[in-house]
Parts: C-alpha cells; sequence; structure tokens
C-alpha cells in the first residue's frame, strides 16, 4: 500500500509514478513556458493553486497520465487567453529528492557515496526523470569527512559535494 500525504493523484509518466508534488514545480513550469514565450504571467501563483485545488478536490483519478495534466493545463491556457504560454509548455516530471545524508549514512566513504549517488541519478534519468532536489547536503559533508561539526575539512568536502551536483546538472 502506498500513503501519500495529500489527496492529489499520482503522476504517471510510462513506468514512473510520482506523488511529491507542489505548487512551487506548476509555478516554475508555468514560469518557464512564460519565459520562453517571451510574455509575462504575473498570476502564475493563483493559476498553480486553481490547478493543484483542481487536483486535490475534484479530479477522481488515483494516478493522472502526465500527458492529461499537461494538456488539461494547455486547455486552460488557451481559455484565458495565453495561447503562446500553451504553445510553450512542455511535459516535465516534478523534481524528485534526494536525500544526500541518508545516502551518506548507507555508504560513508567518499568514494562509494560518489559512485552510490551517480548510479542513483543515473537510474533515475533512464525512468525519465531528470529534475532533482538535494536535501540534508550540510549533514552529508560531515558523514563524508567523519566529523561531529562545521570545519576547514568539512567545508571542503561540501564544496566537493556541491560541485559534483553541479557537474552532474550540466
Amino acid at each position: 500500500m502506498i500513503a501519500s500525504e495529500y489527496s492529489r493523484p499520482f503522476l504517471q509518466s510510462g513506468q514512473c509514478i510520482v506523488a511529491d508534488y507542489d505548487l512551487q514545480w506548476i509555478e516554475d513550469v508555468l514560469q518557464e513556458a512564460a519565459h520562453e514565450a517571451g510574455v509575462s504571467l504575473p498570476f502564475r501563483r493563483e493559476l498553480a493553486e486553481g490547478v493543484l485545488l483542481y487536483l486535490e478536490e475534484k479530479c477522481q483519478l488515483k494516478a493522472l497520465p502526465l500527458e492529461y495534466l499537461f494538456g488539461r493545463l494547455r486547455s486552460v491556457l488557451r481559455a484565458l487567453g495565453l495561447p503562446l504560454i500553451a504553445e510553450h509548455l512542455h511535459e516535465q516530471m516534478p523534481p524528485v529528492d534526494i536525500e544526500l545524508d541518508a545516502l551518506a549514512g548507507e555508504s560513508p566513504l567518499p568514494l562509494f557515496f560518489y559512485a552510490k549517488l551517480r548510479e542513483r541519478m543515473e537510474a533515475l534519468r533512464r525512468m525519465g526523470l531528470t529534475a532533482y532536489r538535494f536535501s540534508g547536503a550540510h549533514r552529508c559533508s560531515l558523514l563524508l569527512g567523519s566529523r561531529r561539526r562545521a570545519c576547514p575539512a568539512q567545508r571542503k568536502m561540501l564544496q566537493e559535494l556541491e560541485s559534483f551536483l553541479a557537474a552532474q546538472a550540466a
């Protein structure tokens, strides 16, 4: 059994099912489309809130195909008189959270940690998930450096971690 904190449906794309998406993700998708269209969207928060309200209170589906969600969102944008934004709206899955501190707890040696992180990101990419949120970077750097509190060695480890994540995102 899968439990979700929210009453909104899961998003499905192929074999991937994501339950953790939020208002910020919808706002970001709308902002990206508006930016690509070269227009402003000053009420994107209200529009995103309306989408979440629909998903939580009106949508009867347990799993919602991503294509369907974006198709409906395009229809709403066109009905609001925003066809340029609708044309530039790209289907994308919400970012997946990768808990760096939990991963470092499993593999506390940097060599194994970075290999395991790379494997996890590649596995997610193969499933079509390309957007990530990383949490627990500070605690991760403490674990990888075998430190109890911040020090120059820990800050160096954190900087290396941030550089690695930036290189993987590119």
